[in-house]
């Protein structure tokens, strides 16, 4: 095989994503190449492009060949493999490394496509992306870890840790009515590839103008029980083995009615009033304290034997004195980069919190149970049970019914005389403050 080396260098930057640093199985290291196609998978994801110079198929080691190329000169590049051996011949040197043969490679078996359609591009892949900082790390609930795509008309993309939940509606359709839970590094893999494969112009274009401005079309398609594809032009596919399961009833778990508060604030000064009092809120399980009165918003945090408060002015507050609670990591996770207004609402005083901001995601996040300094201690006997809460990974039928309530489990004292309470949560939160 001749190929130029800026082509190959641009190959192995596409691969980079889905070649694993580490695996039980050696041969996902490599880059398969031959019969026109290049191909490289992590084994739950797989990147397909074509590369007409590859005629004879053979591994391409990714490490190996990835530091080599850094000082290849010159344009043009031969490679040929025999005997389980990689020779690589540029001008001015040459370079051998080991290989494995190009049959344990692992090959996509030909499937049935059960429904496929064109979609737009350019608001699917930022959605999915937008919604990778709500999927859930561990692995105790396999359908959490992954973005959920519910197909048909219209198209909703959501994501959710039990905690923090994300849900955003495209103007886009799909021929088929159901739900695929792409797993998180999947979503990665497809920004990527979106990002490096260009823009296929359309036929009817008349200027370089509507090039640029038309939406970037993909083809996706579910493929066979567990696939997924999808198609960047003539570029590249992306081939990936969705997670199995039912995801939650993601719009049952969105509040109804109207707020018993809502309110306008500027994203980049509750963030800075949130940065000035979290040191302190990370010594009181987190907790961040908002108090809406009188226009203005105070932001306050107390650990042990400190107190701190900030306070700003709101755009505007319907629901006045307000007032509730949250952990401070999930909330910097979701001012992050926001510079315009946000608008947060609660409806009830245990549900979810919603934020909204411009055409991003709806994010819905769990406050935290907390008792304020006005308020009289519970006894024991006006809670002599606590169970553990709900929260919003609940089955749809208990979502229902209590939308993410939570039952707090017991107090811990704070400076100040008041009394904090952990949610349902509070073990999950604590480790993510730490």
């Amino acid at each position: 095989m001749e190929i130029q080396v800026n082509k190959l260098r641009e190959l192995m930057t596409l691969m980079k994503p889905v070649v694993p640093r580490k695996s039980t199985l050696k041969v996902t290291g490599y880059i398969r190449v031959g019969d026109g196609k290049a191909v490289a998978t992590d084994l739950e994801t797989m990147v397909i492009t074509d590369l007409p110079e590859a005629a004879e198929p053979m591994l391409l080691p990714y490490a190996s060949l990835a530091d080599t190329l850094k000082y290849i000169p010159g344009n043009t590049l031969k490679i040929e493999a025999q005997n389980r051996k990689l020779s690589l011949a540029w001008d001015g040197g040459t370079a051998i490394y080991p290989t494995e043969d190009v049959e344990d490679f692992p090959v996509l078996p030909e499937l049935e496509i059960r429904a496929e359609g064109l979609i737009d591009g350019d608001t699917l892949i930022p959605a999915m992306q937008a919604a990778l900082p709500y999927t859930a790390t561990d692995t105790q609930r396999p359908v959490l870890s992954g973005v959920t795509l519910v197909l048909g008309s219209p198209v909703e993309v959501a994501a959710g840790d039990g905690f923090t939940m994300s849900h955003q509606v495209l103007g886009l359709t799909f021929p088929l009515e159901e739900k695929a839970i792409v797993p998180a590094r999947s979503v990665l893999i497809l920004g990527h590839v979106f990002d490096k494969t260009p823009r296929t112009p359309s036929s009817t274009a008349d200027s370089l103008i509507s090039v640029i401005t038309a939406k970037r079309q993909l083809r996706i398609a579910l493929v066979g029980e567990n696939k997924f594809r999808v198609d960047f032009g003539q570029a590249a596919s992306v081939v990936i083995n969705l997670i199995q399961g039912n995801p939650p009833e993601w719009l049952q778990l969105i509040p109804k009615g109207e707020p018993i508060l809502r309110s306008h604030l500027f994203a980049p000064q509750l963030e800075a009033a949130v940065k000035r009092v979290r040191d302190i809120a990370r010594d009181g399980s987190g907790i961040v304290r908002m108090a809406f009165a009188d226009g203005k918003l105070t932001v306050s945090a107390v650990g042990e034997e400190q107190e701190i408060r900030a306070t700003l002015d709101v755009i505007s507050t319907q629901g006045e004195p307000g007032r509730t609670a949250i952990n401070y990591t999930y909330l910097l996770r979701y001012l992050a980069g926001k510079q315009g207004i946000i608008t947060l609402s609660k409806y009830d005083n245990t549900g979810p919190l919603v934020f909204e901001y411009q055409k991003s995601p709806r994010v819905l996040i769990m406050p935290m149970s907390v008792q304020w300094g006005d308020e009289k201690p519970a006894t024991a006997e006006e809670n002599p049970e606590e169970e553990p809460g709900a929260s919003l990974e609940e089955e749809p039928a208990q979502a229902e019914q209590k939308t993410g309530e939570a039952t707090p489990e017991p107090e811990e004292k704070t400076a100040a005389g008041a009394t904090a309470t952990k949610s349902a949560g509070k073990k999950r939160r604590k480790k993510a403050t730490n």
